[in-house]
């Protein structure tokens, strides 16, 4: 074990958090997140949901991935707000899998181990099972045809970002639906990362839904996908005139809020 260069990557870790003030994303009673001023944007264009857990208790998250252009939402957000998105949904997701954890663990070890709550609480914090881990759902239906190189970019930095400041919390990730062009992108991406993470990556056309029910019950599965678990409105794909109405309302506010507010100094900093 190399103790040397674990310390280093602990101590670049927390210095990445406090640089870039990553603990202030969740809100004061630590249960959820901070509002994030560009959430219309992505309600209008990203659709997206956390939702359910499967058949290990881990969190999923879904992500309608081929509907999601690029290029339309650097009209409104740079990559460095994209990434800085990505941050905020991995600590949402990091308190999901912590808030399982506990609620699994607790309940067996005061039940089945007959330990107090003070000592299965030291032994959740302290370990790492399985379900301390996400499970993502990217669905690739309408992934546009032309390769887009920003959003590469984007992908590139947030998978960095992961490895070394997010390390081993993807259990899974079922990539559904995804057409005959994602081979050549896919020999482009998996090349950012490292040969374990490329393992949990179950690429899968548009039958998919005999493996996604291998590992989500139905209660879990969202109903657009055969299951009985309603998505929320983040899930839902807007028509043009809704996501216009959205877009607008967004750009009015922010020109009210540019008015009356001065310039925010600093910025997120680099990854």
């Amino acid at each position: 074990m190399h103790v040397d260069k674990s310390g280093q990557m602990l101590y670049d870790a927390q210095e990445w958090r406090i640089r870039n003030a990553v603990a202030y994303f969740m809100g004061p009673d630590g249960l959820s997140l901070q509002p994030d001023p560009e959430e219309p944007i992505y309600r209008a264009l990203c659709p997206h949901a956390y939702a359910g857990k499967d058949k290990q208790a881990r969190p999923i998250y879904w992500e309608k991935t081929g509907l999601i252009r690029v290029p339309k939402l650097l009209k409104h957000l740079t990559p460095q707000k994209l990434v800085k998105r990505h941050v905020r949904s991995m600590e949402l997701l990091t308190y999901r899998m912590k808030r399982n954890a506990k609620e699994v663990v607790e309940g067996y070890l005061t039940s089945e181990c007959k330990l107090d709550k003070k000592a299965s609480t030291l032994i959740v914090d302290y370990a790492t099972p399985d379900f301390l881990k996400q499970v993502v759902v990217m669905d690739l239906a309408g992934m546009s045809y032309a390769p887009d190189s920003k959003g590469i970019a984007v992908f590139r930095s947030c998978m960095k970002i992961d490895q070394f400041f997010y390390p081993e919390r993807l259990g899974t990730a079922f990539i559904i639906n995804a057409p005959w062009l994602f081979t050549g992108v896919w020999a482009v991406v998996r090349h950012f990362l490292d040969a374990r993470t490329q393992r949990k990556f179950r690429i899968l056309g548009s039958s998919y839904h005999k493996e996604l029910r291998k590992e989500i019950d139905e209660a879990n599965l969202l109903q657009c996908y055969g299951g009985k678990l309603e998505a929320p409105d983040s899930f839902i794909v807007r028509d043009d005139k809704q996501k216009g109405e959205i877009l607008r309302d967004f750009t009015e506010s922010q020109r009210t809020t540019a008015a009356s507010s001065p310039p925010e100094a600093g910025s997120w900093g680099p990854y």
